[in-house]
């Protein structure tokens, strides 16, 4: 029975963390994952996961090229079993 709880702990911490889909393919030089140059994807939970923290991100992402992250899309259930929603943050350029 231990070992369920320390399932759960860990399903708990692993879930409560989004990430940018920016998945390779070896020897390949393109993404498989969602994302693109000018374009994030960034897989979360929904239920753990708050606005502000994709946000936050997304902004850090398009930082490294001088850009800003402005929300675009969502999509759900489309990434992961645990990490299930999609947000889409288009990287534009400081104004």
């Amino acid at each position: 029975m231990k070992y369920f709880y320390l399932f759960l702990g860990i399903l708990w911490i692993v879930g409560c963390t989004p990430f940018i889909d920016s998945r390779r393919e070896a020897g390949k030089i393109g993404n498989v994952g969602q994302s693109r140059p000018n374009r994030i994807a960034i897989c979360y939970n929904g239920f753990f996961t708050e606005p502000e923290e994709l946000q936050k991100i997304a902004d850090e992402a398009c930082a490294a090229t001088n850009h800003k992250a402005v929300r675009s899309a969502d999509a759900y259930f489309n990434c992961t079993l645990f990490w299930p929603s999609t947000a889409f943050f288009d990287c534009k350029a400081k104004n």
